[in-house]
Protein backbone atom coordinates (compact mmCIF):
# COMPACT_ATOMS: atom_id res chain seq x y z
CA UNK A 1 0.00 0.00 0.00
CA UNK A 2 1.33 3.60 -0.76
CA UNK A 3 0.69 6.38 1.26
CA UNK A 4 -1.56 8.98 -0.22
CA UNK A 5 0.45 11.92 1.34
CA UNK A 6 4.17 10.91 0.39
CA UNK A 7 4.08 8.25 -1.94
CA UNK A 8 6.10 5.62 0.38
CA UNK A 9 5.39 2.39 0.17
CA UNK A 10 3.86 0.57 3.55
CA UNK A 11 3.20 -2.93 4.08
CA UNK A 12 -0.42 -3.42 4.20
CA UNK A 13 -1.06 -4.51 7.85
CA UNK A 14 0.58 -0.43 8.91
CA UNK A 15 -2.24 2.20 9.61
CA UNK A 16 0.40 4.82 9.73
CA UNK A 17 2.26 5.81 7.01
CA UNK A 18 6.24 4.70 7.86
CA UNK A 19 7.75 7.93 6.71
CA UNK A 20 5.33 10.80 7.85
CA UNK A 21 2.70 9.37 10.03
CA UNK A 22 -0.16 9.79 8.14
CA UNK A 23 -2.81 7.22 8.26
CA UNK A 24 -2.98 5.20 5.69
CA UNK A 25 -6.38 4.96 3.63
CA UNK A 26 -7.24 1.07 2.95
CA UNK A 27 -8.31 0.77 -0.76
CA UNK A 28 -12.23 0.52 -0.55
CA UNK A 29 -13.71 -2.75 -2.52
CA UNK A 30 -15.39 -1.52 -5.98
CA UNK A 31 -16.82 -3.70 -7.95
CA UNK A 32 -15.52 -4.22 -11.28
CA UNK A 33 -17.11 -1.76 -13.80
CA UNK A 34 -18.95 -3.43 -16.79
CA UNK A 35 -16.96 -2.83 -20.20
CA UNK A 36 -18.77 0.25 -22.12
CA UNK A 37 -19.39 -0.12 -25.62
CA UNK A 38 -17.81 2.99 -27.27
CA UNK A 39 -18.64 3.55 -31.18
CA UNK A 40 -16.03 3.16 -33.20
CA UNK A 41 -15.86 6.53 -35.76
CA UNK A 42 -13.27 5.70 -38.76
CA UNK A 43 -10.33 8.28 -38.51
CA UNK A 44 -9.56 10.39 -41.96
CA UNK A 45 -5.74 8.78 -42.47
CA UNK A 46 -3.63 12.16 -44.36
CA UNK A 47 -1.88 11.57 -47.17
CA UNK A 48 1.93 10.72 -46.93
CA UNK A 49 4.14 13.59 -47.56
CA UNK A 50 5.76 14.34 -50.48
CA UNK A 51 9.83 14.83 -50.56
CA UNK A 52 11.02 18.20 -51.56
CA UNK A 53 13.22 18.73 -54.13
CA UNK A 54 15.71 21.20 -54.64
CA UNK A 55 17.09 22.83 -57.93
CA UNK A 56 19.99 21.58 -59.02
CA UNK A 57 22.95 23.28 -58.10
CA UNK A 58 25.01 25.46 -60.56
CA UNK A 59 27.07 23.97 -63.33
CA UNK A 60 30.51 23.54 -62.44
CA UNK A 61 29.49 23.97 -58.26
CA UNK A 62 29.83 20.35 -56.29
CA UNK A 63 27.95 19.87 -53.16
CA UNK A 64 30.12 19.07 -50.07
CA UNK A 65 29.69 15.69 -49.35
CA UNK A 66 29.35 14.42 -45.95
CA UNK A 67 32.27 12.45 -44.27
CA UNK A 68 34.57 13.45 -47.21
CA UNK A 69 36.99 15.60 -45.48
CA UNK A 70 34.69 18.77 -45.52
CA UNK A 71 34.12 20.14 -41.66
CA UNK A 72 30.83 21.07 -41.28
CA UNK A 73 30.68 25.03 -39.84
CA UNK A 74 30.85 25.29 -36.52
CA UNK A 75 28.17 28.04 -34.99
CA UNK A 76 29.78 30.35 -32.32
CA UNK A 77 27.87 32.46 -29.89
CA UNK A 78 27.35 36.11 -30.83
CA UNK A 79 30.30 38.24 -28.83
CA UNK A 80 28.93 41.00 -27.30
CA UNK A 81 32.12 43.50 -27.90
CA UNK A 82 30.60 46.12 -25.76
CA UNK A 83 30.95 44.10 -22.70
CA UNK A 84 34.43 43.09 -24.07
CA UNK A 85 35.50 46.40 -24.40
CA UNK A 86 34.19 47.19 -21.07
CA UNK A 87 36.25 44.41 -19.57
CA UNK A 88 39.46 46.10 -20.85
CA UNK A 89 38.54 49.25 -19.67
CA UNK A 90 37.74 47.72 -16.07
CA UNK A 91 41.81 45.90 -17.05
CA UNK A 92 43.03 49.48 -18.04
CA UNK A 93 41.46 51.26 -15.16
CA UNK A 94 42.87 48.31 -12.58
CA UNK A 95 47.06 48.76 -14.06
CA UNK A 96 46.33 52.58 -13.27
CA UNK A 97 45.40 51.79 -10.10
CA UNK A 98 49.03 50.92 -9.43
CA UNK A 99 50.38 54.07 -10.32
CA UNK A 100 47.79 56.68 -9.14
CA UNK A 101 44.61 57.03 -7.03
CA UNK A 102 45.06 53.33 -6.05
CA UNK A 103 41.93 52.87 -3.77
CA UNK A 104 39.65 54.62 -5.89
CA UNK A 105 41.32 53.15 -9.27
CA UNK A 106 40.87 49.26 -7.91
CA UNK A 107 37.37 50.26 -6.60
CA UNK A 108 35.95 50.91 -10.05
CA UNK A 109 38.20 48.29 -11.47
CA UNK A 110 36.36 45.69 -9.38
CA UNK A 111 32.83 46.92 -10.20
CA UNK A 112 32.92 47.13 -13.64
CA UNK A 113 34.38 43.53 -13.94
CA UNK A 114 31.25 42.65 -11.50
CA UNK A 115 28.68 44.50 -13.91
CA UNK A 116 30.80 42.55 -17.34
CA UNK A 117 30.37 39.07 -15.25
CA UNK A 118 26.58 40.02 -13.99
CA UNK A 119 25.07 39.34 -17.40
CA UNK A 120 24.32 35.53 -17.54
CA UNK A 121 25.79 35.38 -21.36
CA UNK A 122 29.20 36.96 -20.54
CA UNK A 123 29.56 33.99 -17.86
CA UNK A 124 32.24 32.06 -20.86
CA UNK A 125 34.91 32.63 -23.08
CA UNK A 126 37.06 35.93 -23.31
CA UNK A 127 34.48 38.09 -21.73
CA UNK A 128 34.58 36.61 -18.32
CA UNK A 129 38.56 36.00 -18.44
CA UNK A 130 38.78 39.80 -18.60
CA UNK A 131 36.43 40.58 -16.33
CA UNK A 132 38.10 38.30 -13.82
CA UNK A 133 41.00 39.75 -14.77
CA UNK A 134 39.88 43.33 -14.24
CA UNK A 135 38.86 42.34 -10.68
CA UNK A 136 42.01 40.41 -9.68
CA UNK A 137 44.21 44.05 -10.65
CA UNK A 138 42.04 45.97 -8.35
CA UNK A 139 41.99 43.33 -5.35
CA UNK A 140 45.71 43.37 -5.69
CA UNK A 141 46.37 47.11 -5.89
CA UNK A 142 44.01 47.60 -2.99
CA UNK A 143 46.20 44.89 -1.25
CA UNK A 144 49.71 45.72 -2.24
CA UNK A 145 48.63 49.41 -1.02
CA UNK A 146 47.60 48.32 2.45
CA UNK A 147 51.03 46.46 2.61
CA UNK A 148 53.24 48.59 1.23
CA UNK A 149 55.71 49.09 3.85
CA UNK A 150 55.67 45.77 4.75
CA UNK A 151 56.53 44.93 1.32
CA UNK A 152 58.83 46.98 0.55
CA UNK A 153 60.25 48.62 3.52
CA UNK A 154 62.13 52.27 3.91
CA UNK A 155 66.03 51.44 3.58
CA UNK A 156 67.46 53.70 6.01
CA UNK A 157 69.48 56.46 5.05
CA UNK A 158 73.25 55.60 5.59
CA UNK A 159 75.31 58.73 6.93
Amino acid sequence: MFCGECGTQNPDTNQFCKNCGRPLRKPQQVPAPQPAVIPVTPVEVPPPAQPVSYPPPPAGVQPPVPGAGVAAPVAKPPRNKAMLGLGIVGILIGIGSWFRYPYLLAILAIIIGGVVIARPENRKGAVLIIACLAILIGIASIVFDMFYLVILPPVPPRL
